[in-house]
């Protein structure tokens, strides 16, 4: 048996099909996305990039509203330099959980990549919105207002980072945002 890519998005065209008679684990349950996506997440945390891939478009095929995979492959196609796969999966993920804050953060850290750096700031600001311990979102959107010259947003952007990074024990961060807050 293999799982055909039909109806999937552009992406993933080239894709290659999946036996799924080569895994052992799925034979009784092939139908098993979150099977698959647990197996996937090992996969990716293994360095197993390619087997992780073919997991989370096994989920993806089998729960097409599984806002989780369509993070991890993000992650996982931006790792690989496929940006605008990546961006794609994010758009998807928000689409299904507008409430995720690490979706709005990946999607920021891609956009800026992609240098779409107003698209970056407004996801920044949306993560924060929905998570405002997540230091690295402050610590990142603070870089993108130095860039653009608004020195007041990252001073306050890069203080919140340092504050949080502090509490959270991660004296390293904390460290290396205080030196850059002294460089604007």
């Amino acid at each position: 048996m293999t799982i055909k890519y039909e109806n999937m998005p552009d992406n993933l065209s080239n894709q290659p099909d999946i036996p799924i008679d080569s895994q052992p684990d799925f034979q009784q349950h092939p139908q098993d996305a979150s099977g698959y996506y647990n197996r996937g997440r090992d996969r990716d945390l293994g360095g197993d990039r390619e087997g992780a891939l073919a997991d989370y478009n096994c989920t993806i095929q089998l729960d097409p509203n599984h806002a989780k995979a369509y993070v991890n492959r993000g992650l996982l196609l931006d790792k690989i330099g496929n940006r605008q796969g990546a961006l794609s999966d994010y758009n998807r993920s928000i689409e299904l959980d507008d409430r995720s804050a690490t979706s709005y953060y990946n999607r920021a850290n891609v956009r800026y990549r992609l240098e779409d750096l107003q698209g970056a700031l407004d996801d920044y600001d949306r993560s924060i919105q929905l998570d405002p311990t997540r230091a690295k979102a402050y610590y990142n959107r603070g870089t993108i207002c130095a860039y653009l010259g608004n020195r007041e947003g990252a001073r306050q952007d890069l203080q919140a980072a340092a504050e949080l990074f502090r509490q959270q024990d991660r004296e390293w961060d904390y460290q290396r945002t205080l030196e850059k807050v002294q460089e604007i």
